[in-house]
């Protein structure tokens, strides 16, 4: 089975998250409690009251489980209403009890003297508000923590979405990628054998070296196309053997096909030329004139890969044979998934000479 193509997952909601614990909890929560600290305890001794940085991170610890569990498991499964009561719920007397606790323990275990009043004022304040059912809250404080955190989750929350997306998109097309070639492989096949027995109807001594070329090549096919990119040099290497396996099988045609590359190691998809070659050989005037040509061009310059083929066109017209359009479809579809946006595909005939032509940027 082949491995799903890994997903490099975004650093941004991490970074985002330790932004707002810094900057909304570190500073903004730490400056807002630091103002119930007398200003006459203030001094160059005890300054930065490192206790009333403890106190605001501690009081924020309950939004932890907001961001991270109770508002993504709700919104997975769209839960919206539930989650707009679970906030009520949570911000309104969580966040009473959450308050109370920390200020219960900041009051009893504080290290610094000079914040005992500051504390022991926390935990009175925290305690009258618990009894109260429907009054009593901080709204200051806790209509910040609900929207700071709130955008945490919901970063967090869109990132997760479009990684899965992605991931989707990517198994989506690894599935179409392998459908097609397993349309394509039979489709070269049926074509090749076709050749073969061509060859063996004319009792060609050359017929034994031709299947063992064909070994190789359906090597090729079943092994090395089982990547979804293989070596330029490697691509090409296998056009030039079917079109050498067409020659013999039409010994008397013009066939002549070029291949100028600069840099073979270049990958691309594999088996991307053949359709349109083995169509040059179907429906070309080849197969009944003597004189009939299949002639083109394989270039790479840079990483512009430039393919050429073109045929002469029997003048009975187009064939009414079923199968013709099985391998330029799914070479039009491998082009798609492989290069969008990055090709261009000419294909057209002005009634004597049909010729395909195929450019492919090979790098963004």
């Amino acid at each position: 089975m082949k491995k799903r193509p890994s997903l490099r997952a975004s650093r941004f909601p991490y970074l985002y998250e330790a932004f707002i614990w810094l900057m909304y909890v570190a500073l903004y929560k730490y400056d807002y409690y630091l103002r119930f600290v007398p200003a006459m305890d203030v001094g160059h001794t005890v300054f930065p009251f490192r206790n009333i940085l403890l106190y605001a991170i501690a009081t924020s610890l309950y939004m932890i489980l907001y961001y991270r569990w109770l508002a993504p498991m709700l919104f997975k499964r769209r839960w919206y209403w539930l989650f707009a009561v679970m906030v009520i719920v949570y911000f309104g007397y969580v966040s009473k009890l959450n308050y109370w606790t920390m200020s219960e323990l900041f009051a009893a275990w504080n290290g610094q003297p000079l914040l005992d009043g500051t504390f022991e004022s926390f935990r009175r304040l925290d305690s009258l508000r618990l009894r109260h059912l429907l009054s009593g809250w901080d709204l200051r404080i806790l209509a910040t923590d609900f929207v700071t955190f709130s955008s945490v989750f919901f970063v967090r929350y869109a990132f997760e979405n479009e990684e899965k997306k992605h991931l989707l998109e990517t198994d989506n097309l690894v599935l179409q990628l392998e459908s097609l070639k397993a349309q394509l492989h039979p489709h070269f096949l049926f074509n090749t054998l076709n050749s073969l027995y061509g060859m063996s109807l004319t009792q060609s001594p050359d017929t034994p070296a031709f299947i063992l070329k064909l070994s190789d090549m359906l090597r090729y096919v079943l092994y090395d196309c089982q990547q979804h990119k293989v070596p330029l040099e490697k691509d090409a290497e296998f056009l030039l053997n079917y079109l050498d396996m067409e020659k013999k099988r039409y010994p008397d045609a013009q066939i002549d096909f070029q291949v100028s590359i600069n840099d073979g190691s270049i990958p691309i998809a594999p088996l991307l030329f053949i359709s349109f070659v083995e169509n040059s050989f179907k429906h070309g005037a080849h197969r009944i004139n003597p004189d009939g040509f299949v002639r083109g061009s394989l270039t790479q310059a840079g990483h512009t890969l430039t393919f050429v083929v073109e045929n002469d066109i029997l003048e009975a017209g187009p064939p009414s044979h079923p199968y013709g359009g099985i391998g330029l479809e799914n070479a039009r579809k491998r082009l798609e998934l492989y290069y969008p946006g990055r090709y261009e595909l000419q294909a057209g005939g002005n009634g004597r000479i049909f010729t395909v032509t195929l450019r492919i940027q090979l790098n963004d």
